[in-house]
């Protein structure tokens, strides 16, 4: 008969085996990401009509669908300018979104980081641009919550913050320790199109 003193530590030797069963069996990809989703996202577009320029003061004025004028300026980053004309339509879209990966400890490294970039048209073609900016900030879990579901963060400087998180199963496969990536992405795009 085993005594009671030995019975507690094979009980304790098979919960620590079982804990390890379950973390061995834990997914993650060749990154280190074992959770990632979009938290919110959102994309508006906007057209207007162009019904006058003024080459010489580089104002350009456009009416939307629901009546209202705008007179926009054209800095000197504009170019084509010559290529507007009354009649052409300018469309705008306009893309935000918040979206996180979680990553086993050692895949990241707390801090921040921003990516920026822009182009435009080519010489001679209706004028547009595009910019995005995406900055993204990596902090550890020192908590997780539930009922309600939640957790507690460690920014890059050391400061805690405690997050709500609105789905449950984005707390699924996720430990304390782990490093969430929050990717904040904006992307602007603006054309000129001729009308037929």
């Amino acid at each position: 008969m085993i005594s009671n003193s030995r019975f507690q530590h094979v009980l304790v030797a098979a919960c620590a085996l079982s804990v390890v069963a379950c973390a061995g069996k834990r997914k993650v990809d060749d990154s280190g990401i074992v959770q990632s989703g979009t938290v919110e996202q959102a994309t508006v577009e906007s057209v207007a009509t162009v019904t006058k320029v003024d080459r010489d003061s580089r104002k350009v004025t456009v009416k939307t669908a629901d009546g209202h004028t705008a007179t926009i300026h054209a800095g000197p980053e504009v170019r084509n300018l010559d290529q507007i004309d009354p009649g052409d339509q300018v469309r705008m879209v306009y893309y935000e979104s918040v979206a996180f990966d979680v990553k086993v400890p050692g895949a990241a490294t707390p801090g921040v980081s921003i990516a920026e970039g822009a182009d435009r048209t080519p010489e001679g073609d209706k004028p547009g641009a595009m910019g995005a900016r995406m900055v993204t900030i990596t902090a550890t879990i020192e908590a997780i919550g539930r009922d309600p579901d939640s957790v507690t963060l460690r920014g890059p400087e050391g400061g805690l913050r405690k997050i709500m998180v609105r789905k449950p199963e984005h707390l699924e496969n996720v430990e304390v320790g782990d490093l969430v990536e929050l990717i904040y992405t904006q992307a602007v795009a603006v054309v000129v199109e001729e009308t037929n």
